[in-house]
């Protein structure tokens, strides 16, 4: 009797532990790098993602252009004063968005 007491309390708490969730993932943070930014145009600007916790990416790079890729490079035709956007997104599908301004000559 007093086995089958602790076996059932032993069934109760690993019932009890895998019915908790998940802790959550943590909080996304966006940043990134621009290469070759404040060139003649036209020209490839490059951008690195830096952000933490992100798994997934949405650029947008001012020119009605846009990318879901971690890193991408971009051609600007024109010159002109851009404004880039990155969007992440953790596991939780927490986003977090930072803006830069890029000058293309």
């Amino acid at each position: 009797m007093n086995l089958a007491r602790h076996g059932l309390g032993i069934l109760l708490f690993v019932l009890i532990i895998s019915c908790e969730d998940d802790p959550p993932a943590p909080l996304p943070n966006a940043n990134f790098y621009v290469d070759n930014a404040e060139c003649a145009s036209p020209c490839y600007v490059h951008f690195y993602d830096q952000s933490y916790s992100a798994v997934r990416w949405n650029w947008e790079f001012g020119n009605s252009l846009t990318s879901t890729k971690q890193d991408d490079s971009i051609q600007y035709a024109m010159g002109g004063v851009y404004d880039v956007t990155l969007t992440v997104w953790n596991e939780d599908d927490v986003e977090d968005q930072i803006t830069k301004t890029i000058y293309v000559f």
